[in-house]
Formats: C-alpha cells, structure tokens, sequence
C-alpha cells in the first residue's frame, strides 16, 4: 500500500485492517494473495469498531497528532502523562466527530497506539469472523447469497470454522454491503 493515504504518520500506531473501511477496500482489491491471506490472522477473534467515514489514515493520524501537540505532548513521557489522567488511555474527537481511543502502543518509534472508540460517530461495531468472511468472499467475487459449502471451504482456507448456512448470518451479509457500497 505505497498510497500516501494510506500511510499513518509516526509515532501513531493503527491497525487499518481492523479498523478502516477505506483501506479494507483498497486490501481486498490491491493485496498480492501472499499480503492477503498472511494478513487475515491479524484481524483478530474478537470484536471491533470499524471507522467508516472520509478521512484518510494519514489525516486522522494529523489531526490526533495535531490535538496532542495542541496540548503539549509531544515526546513519549508527555504522552504517558496524559495517558495516567484518564485510567490509561483518552479518547479524543477528531474534525468528522468520530472518537478515537489512545493508548500506549508498544512500539518505542509507535507509541501512540489508537483505534475507533466504541460505537463512535462513523464506526459501526463488527465480530471478526464475520468481517473475514465479508472481506474473503468479496475478494473471490462471491456474494452472501453464495453456496455455503464454497463459502466454508474460504473461511476454512483463512482458520475460520464452517456455518450452518450462509444466508442466515445477518452480520457478514451486512459487511459485505458495507465493503461493497458507499455508506
């Protein structure tokens, strides 16, 4: 992904594929099958907020890095600082009114380690297993309407156990329209 939107300033610490529709998008259809499949365990097992809105990763990575600035915290003690006021992570609001969570990364060049707040403005709430299901069927030009049994073969290929039936789960139907349109 050498597409300057792509690329988060330093020293923030994002996991776009987890949490970045617009570069989901770009994954799916630009990674090498090697990148794509070495990337789904990355995705975790868990539930996610996934951000949804316009901006790009480089300019959410600005705009938190110019609010902290705006603060004086501009080294990594300033930010661990900041980080002890509030239980250990803050949560700061960003031009678009999305939220996003900080924390301490644990990355000494990436310190600044942030990710979507929980159910905020522009994000929607995803399981993981359903957004890997999303993003491989639509990376093979499936459909939720799909034969279950070609989609469990992928979700196997990716360590994803089978589903009784494809149409029934309302959570990766309502991924892949979200992948596949603009919201």
């Amino acid at each position: 992904m050498n597409d300057d939107t792509f690329n988060i300033p330093s020293p923030i610490l994002f996991h776009p594929l987890k949490h970045h529709l617009g570069y989901l998008r770009h994954f799916i259809h630009n990674s090498t099958d090697e990148a794509f499949y070495a990337a789904m365990p990355r995705i975790g097992a868990s539930q996610m907020d996934l951000y949804c809105g316009e901006l790009s990763l480089r300019n959410i990575g600005q705009e938190i890095l110019g609010q902290l600035a705006a603060r004086g915290i501009v080294a990594e003690a300033d930010f661990i600082s900041f980080l002890t006021q509030g239980e250990g992570y803050q949560n700061v609001s960003i031009s678009d009114g999305s939220t996003w969570t900080l924390l301490r990364g644990d990355d000494y060049e990436r310190y600044v380690h942030i990710h979507p707040a929980r159910y905020a403005q522009h994000c929607i709430r995803v399981k993981a297993g359903a957004l890997k299901t999303a993003i491989i069927i639509q990376r093979q030009g499936l459909t939720p309407k799909s034969d279950t049994a070609q989609v469990n073969a992928l979700r196997m290929s990716i360590g994803l156990s089978a589903i009784k039936d494809l149409q029934e789960s309302e959570g990766i139907g309502r991924i892949w329209e979200i992948l596949t349109n603009t919201i």
